[in-house]
């Protein structure tokens, strides 16, 4: 038996340990998960994929999250942990050779790691430097070894046991999971920035392509080999392909469709092929989809995010959770202490492995864990013909709500841990003190990279949810997060598809924008911002409004904005949407000639009480509301949970006083949705709590007054800083390209709250 860990979130406790007792637990999502009763244990971080032995009696698990990868090998029977092998890199499912045999992709380390599980050896195939392989099949006859490479776009194919290379062909965008056609003449892979299957000729090498659902994430084949199950991960759906005609010959819905439930996100993303079941893994849904004689049976209910599911003996199946049974508070958040439980919301998610029974379908509490209770009230501002006309929608970047707002009295906050508190944030305490304080408020991101797919596409897919990890742990050099189409874009795609779909007029100012050029701070020096998304290209994006950027400052973009905002003033063009990044709340830690810490946060706090000022003392002002949310809550502590963070809400009708009501990024995103009257983009903005709670039906027309800082917004770091030369190795050309310990190690250390006695304030 592991040590046992009880972990608070919001009402509920669940203890999680090698076995624990099942329950009911809320998500900062908003969405509960109540899995059937049966063993389970804490695995590593994100629990990529998981494989029985081929004698039934062991589970390999390939733990690549945020931390270095590991395979761990459970017992099949209960789940105790026989072995942790580390490893220098590791991605998708594990594939078992024989009885002691594992073989993974190698990812960042450039290999097919070959591991011996009765030793825990790793004699590592290599392949070419940047080729970094996602996934591996092993012929039928065990002589040669398929792989995808990500980076490369190209299937490799490897002699067994030489490892010698045989020939490598360049197949399509992001190829992702591959299988051997049964008599090993031909290998199929999922392309999984497109919309098809290559299938290649092991032989010859010739290619062909299979046309199937978006995004396809994992395969499988048939018992009898003649048809190939792909899991077609933005299309909620399970395509069934012929292999005689090389066509999709059929679709399985797995969308959830149960009245407002309805709606694209269920992320189908592991299958498995039982006797007379195919069992498919749905991790946006937390359930597993049971389908036979191609009809969907039904789900099962299991933990946060499965990835990967396997069918054992006696209908019993194994299935990995990525994000395991909950999301913890964090007061403890502390990178200086040893260990990865520092309180880091990239280290606090550990995976969990379950066994459930193969027949306990429960389709309705799949629903209800997705189902909110709310309605609308009789009367609420928030519909289409409403008097508010125009939204503008502002992210920022990181904090928790403790962090900022736990000193505002009347609310359940923590001032030990404003680290941001009044003095450095008055405007945003003066908005939740005059337009409504939400306590409640959770990001459904964990980091910037999912962060801003949940803050624009209320959903992140299943290619995002896997990868962000390791480049968030750098094992993979590839931000593609923002600014481009393909394998992140969801079915939907994002709130400038919507508005444009439905023909709201809508401007953009620096959400996903090619990056400006580092080094230029000023208006007139800023490098055109540009965007390659049809949606935002065409004439949709200020070119004068930087995007991530943190040498620019937060008054720049300000000024950007209002030279703007004035012409439509001016003109009465305001645009219905307006999304506005604010990201320099971020810092960039204690980098010798930047800005304190203290400082960024204090100019991105004036930016935002600018942009309330000046709509407020405009003709908008009577219908307009104004919306800000952090992309995330990682870079803090909060004694709630790791995902709460900061919400405010400025308009004529917000409602004062302290909303305990939780909300989402998902609950914004579906607000925004009824003012505008758009359709959801997701099942999460679908079911999301809208915020009627925060409108009332009457106004109060006076105008917000900014707040000028009250600390000196152009203090410098210091080449003396504590952790000023961490500071200048790191990269913050990119949302989140940086070591996390390192970066939430220097701001505790010079932005804690401190006691009287000067030693910086500890939670117990």
């Amino acid at each position: 038996m592991g040590r046992v860990l009880c972990i608070f979130v919001l009402a509920a406790v669940v203890c999680v340990g090698s076995v624990a007792t099942n329950g009911t637990v809320w998500l900062p999502t908003g969405w509960r998960i109540s899995p059937p009763s049966g063993p389970v244990r804490t695995v590593g971080l994100f629990p990529q994929g998981i494989a029985l032995s081929p004698d039934g009696t062991q589970l390999a698990v390939v733990d690549a999250g945020g931390a270095p990868p590991t395979l761990e090998v459970l017992d099949a029977t209960t789940l105790a942990q026989r072995r942790v092998i580390a490893l220098p890199g590791a991605f998708g499912r594990p594939i078992w050779l024989d009885e002691t045999h594992v073989l993974i992709a190698g990812a960042n380390d450039d290999a097919v790691e070959n591991v011996d599980v009765a030793t825990g050896s790793d004699a590592p195939i290599k392949v070419p430097k940047g080729s970094w392989p996602a996934q591996v099949a092993v012929a039928p006859d065990h002589n040669q070894v398929a792989l995808t490479d990500d980076f490369t776009s190209s299937l490799s194919l490897v002699a067994l046991p030489s490892g010698k290379p045989i020939w490598a062909l360049r197949v399509g965008n992001h190829p992702f999971d591959v299988t051997f056609a049964r008599d090993g003449a031909w290998i199929f892979v999922a392309l999984r920035g497109e919309s098809r299957i290559a299938a290649v000729n092991v032989a010859s090498r010739a290619m062909r392509y299979i046309d199937v659902g978006l995004h396809p994430a994992a395969l499988a084949l048939s018992k009898d080999g003649s048809l190939l199950y792909v899991a077609e991960s933005d299309d909620d759906a399970l395509g069934i392909v012929d292999l005689h005609t090389r066509k999709r010959v059929a679709d399985i819905d797995l969308s959830l469709h149960a009245g407002r439930t309805s709606g694209y996100g269920a992320s189908p993303n592991a299958i498995a092929v039982g006797a007379r079941d195919l069992y498919v893994s749905l991790g946006q849904e937390n359930a597993i989809a049971v389908i036979r004689d191609r009809t969907l049976l039904g789900r099962i209910p299991v933990g946060w995010y499965p990835s990967g599911v396997a069918v054992g003996s006696a209908a019993r199946l194994y299935v990995s959770d990525a994000n395991g049974e909950s999301s913890p508070a964090n007061p403890q958040y502390d990178p200086y202490a040893p260990g990865p439980h520092y309180g880091y919301v990239g280290a606090t998610l550990h995976g969990s492995i379950r066994i459930v029974g193969a027949d306990a379908l429960d389709t309705a509490q799949v629903v209800a864990n997705a189902a909110q209770d709310w309605s609308a009230p009789a009367q609420t501002i928030l519909r289409p013909d409403g008097p508010i006309k125009h939204v503008i929608y502002i992210i920022k970047e990181n904090r928790t709500y403790d962090q900022v707002l736990g000193d505002l009295p009347g609310a359940d906050g923590d001032p030990t841990l404003a680290w941001f508190g009044a003095r450095i944030t008055p405007n945003q305490h003066a908005i939740a003190r005059r337009f409504g304080i939400f306590d409640r408020a959770f990001a459904d991101a964990q980091i910037s990279a999912d962060g801003h797919n949940w803050s624009t596409a209320a959903f992140a897919n299943d290619y995002v949810e896997r990868t962000w990890p390791l480049e968030n742990g750098h094992r993979r050099n590839i931000y593609d997060f923002e600014a481009v189409y393909g394998a992140p874009t969801a079915h939907n795609g994002y709130l400038w598809d919507e508005a444009a779909r439905a023909g709201i007029s809508y401007r953009d100012y620096g959400e996903f924008v090619e990056l400006a050029a580092v080094g230029h701070t000023t208006l007139q020096a800023a490098f055109p911002a540009v965007a390659r998304m049809p949606d935002l290209s065409n004439g949709h994006v200020d070119p004068q409004y930087p995007g991530w950027n943190l040498e620019i400052s937060d008054q720049t973009r300000y000024l950007a904005f209002k030279a703007e905002f004035d012409k439509y003033v001016a003109d009465g063009s305001l645009p219905a949407l307006l999304i506005v990044r604010l990201p320099n709340d971020h810092t960039q830690g204690t980098r010798p000639g930047e800005l304190t810490p203290q400082a960024y946060v204090a100019q991105n706090d004036y930016a935002f009480g600018e942009i309330v000022d000046t709509v407020s003392h405009s003709p908008y002002w009577a219908t307009t509301a104004i919306f800000a949310i952090e992309d995330d809550a990682q870079n803090g502590p909060d004694h709630v949970d790791d995902q709460r963070t900061t919400l405010y809400v400025a308009s004529p009708y917000a409602l004062p006083g302290t909303h305990h009501r939780a909300y989402t990024t998902a609950s914004v995103l579906h607000t925004i949705e009824l003012i505008l009257g758009l359709p959801p983009m997701s099942i999460y903005d679908a079911v999301a709590q809208p915020l009627y709670d925060a409108f009332g039906l009457r106004p109060i027309l006076q105008p917000y007054e900014a707040i000028s800082p009250r600390i000196n917004v152009n203090a410098r770091n210091a080449k003396t800083a504590y952790g000023a030369a961490a500071s200048m190795r790191m990269d913050f050309s990119r949302a989140d390209d940086v070591d996390p310990r390192t970066l939430n190690d220097i701001l505790a250390h010079v932005c804690a709250v401190r006691t009287r006695n000067g030693r910086r304030a500890r939670s117990p």
